[in-house]
């Protein structure tokens, strides 16, 4: 039963993650988990979910694992190089996105092509000390954000977010939690369409191109009441 289960369980959880409900996601693979814990799929996912919950010690735990069973490649490189970013480990993070930026899906027509202009904007921040002391005020100003979104303060909560990312152009979630909040709290899907437009544009990232749809439909609705 659970061979049968397991491929309906993935499914459930990667659409899960798609839409941006990290926790829904992250309880279907810890489901997974339990069965195959090494599976591939298992270690890449809970990696990936565990990162955009802000946990990047538990996603480096995943994902270093993942590297050690599966070996080196264009998508271990480039998580691990976010991982360290997000911990604050320039040199690590400037290492990791070198190795990236060199395997042939990062090149001209690979399948990764379109994260390159990303991953060279951090390669360039972790190149400057200056620049990478800024990001780390930007995490700052992103986690303040957090906590001003958590109490409900939507309007304060997308000031930090806009601070963020003048400290850290590249830190494109800021983008993407300040338009949600001018979706869902302060109903200005107007606002939120641009700001998933410029997050989308920095990251080519699914989820900002899910809230664009989303933003759009919204838009749509209220333009025929």
């Amino acid at each position: 039963m659970q061979s049968l289960l397991a491929p309906f369980r993935e499914r459930l959880g990667l659409s899960a993650f798609a839409a941006g409900d990290y926790a829904k996601a992250e309880r279907y693979f810890r489901k997974l988990e339990e069965k195959d814990p090494n599976s591939l799929s298992v270690l890449r996912n809970l990696g990936l979910i565990l990162m955009a919950k802000g946990d990047a010690q538990g996603a480096e735990t995943y994902l270093s694992r993942e590297e050690k069973l599966y070996g080196r490649s264009f998508h271990r490189h480039a998580a691990l190089a976010d991982i360290a970013y997000a911990r604050g480990r320039r040199k690590e993070a400037e290492k990791r996105y070198r190795l990236a930026l060199a395997e042939p899906e990062a090149g001209a027509g690979g399948s990764a092509a379109a994260l390159r202009p990303l991953m060279e904007k951090r390669l360039g921040i972790c190149a400057d000390e200056k620049s990478f002391a800024s990001s780390r005020e930007s995490m700052k100003a992103f986690q303040e954000a957090e906590e001003l979104k958590a109490a409900g303060e939507a309007e304060k909560a997308v000031e930090a977010f806009m601070r963020s990312i003048a400290l850290d152009e590249s830190n494109w979630p800021a983008l993407n939690n300040a338009g949600i909040l001018y979706l869902e709290s302060l109903g200005k899907p107007e606002e939120a369409l641009k700001l998933f437009e410029q997050a989308f544009e920095v990251s080519r990232n699914i989820h900002a191109a899910r809230n664009i749809e989303v933003a759009k439909r919204k838009l749509g609705m209220r333009g025929r009441r």
